[in-house]
């Protein structure tokens, strides 16, 4: 009982540790001063109107929007297709496929930011959206790897070969029955895809120029000489979208479970 209790009481500290910080500079948004601060003087959308009109914002909030939708379609395509890969290889070669899709979790992400910079700089990939989404996919793809390997083994192979055995060849049994089963952890790891290039920095800061920057990086830029209101205001924008997205994901999740206990069933 006070093992139990214990883990709670930790469980609750962590959490708080985690969401004040959010709650505080997400609260300074509101302010109607001229400087950050907390508890806020007064209360006013002034900032956030102010983000919302101010182009360099809005088009950085386009450039993370583009880039995050591109990146987490490619981490897709090539995340499930990967874990196919490792789920119907045998031996070495799916040790070789899960190796690659988790790569980009183990490198150090400023060097492989120096990686996709040298590469990028040659190619002329450096300062644009595809460029970046490109990136970004390749460092969300582990997300969906993993959700959907996940499921894949958890699924009865007798599926497919029932579809095998009515006449359907392999691709037509890959299009109409393995990949809609897949589609909910599919969309999962796209999503976490999104959310993880919607806020990253590092890889970003590299790709970028003074026409071409994403919201983390003209926020970062804005914070080297001090945080205003506008940056908490930005901060307030991003956290909701992220918190969508968070919502998006639980809502999924069950579509996944659901799936997985039909088809053990099956």
């Amino acid at each position: 009982m006070k093992t139990g209790l214990t883990v709670r009481i930790v469980g609750i500290v962590i959490a708080v540790l985690l969401v004040v910080p959010t709650i505080v500079i997400c609260a300074t948004a509101f302010t109607s001063g001229s400087a950050v601060s907390f508890p806020p003087q007064g209360f006013s959308l002034r900032w956030i109107e102010d983000v919302l009109g101010d182009r360099r914002w809005t088009r950085a909030f386009g450039n993370s929007f583009a880039v995050g939708l591109l990146a987490a379609l490619f981490s897709m395509v090539a995340g499930a297709a990967l874990a196919l890969g490792a789920a119907r290889a045998r031996g070495a070669i799916a040790s070789v496929f899960t190796a690659i899709s988790v790569l980009p979790m183990i490198v150090p992400l400023v060097v492989g930011a120096i990686g996709f910079y040298l590469v990028y700089a040659r190619l002329g990939l450096t300062g644009n959206v595809l460029g970046l989404a490109l990136a970004h996919g390749v460092l969300g793809l582990p997300y969906v790897f993993v959700n959907v390997l996940a499921l894949l083994r958890t699924l009865d192979p007798r599926i497919e070969e029932a579809a095998r055995v009515h006449g359907a060849g392999h691709l037509t049994t890959l299009a109409t029955v393995t990949l809609p089963l897949l589609a909910p952890a599919t969309v999962v790891g796209g999503l976490l895809a999104f959310v993880s290039s919607w806020d990253e920095v590092v890889v970003a800061t590299f790709l970028s120029d003074a026409r071409f920057q994403t919201l983390p990086v003209l926020m970062y830029s804005q914070i080297r000489s001090g945080v205003e209101p506008s940056v908490s205001a930005v901060s307030l924008i991003v956290t909701v979208v992220t918190f969508a997205i968070a919502l998006a994901v639980f809502a999924v999740g069950p579509i996944r479970a659901r799936l997985a206990r039909r088809s053990s069933r099956l």
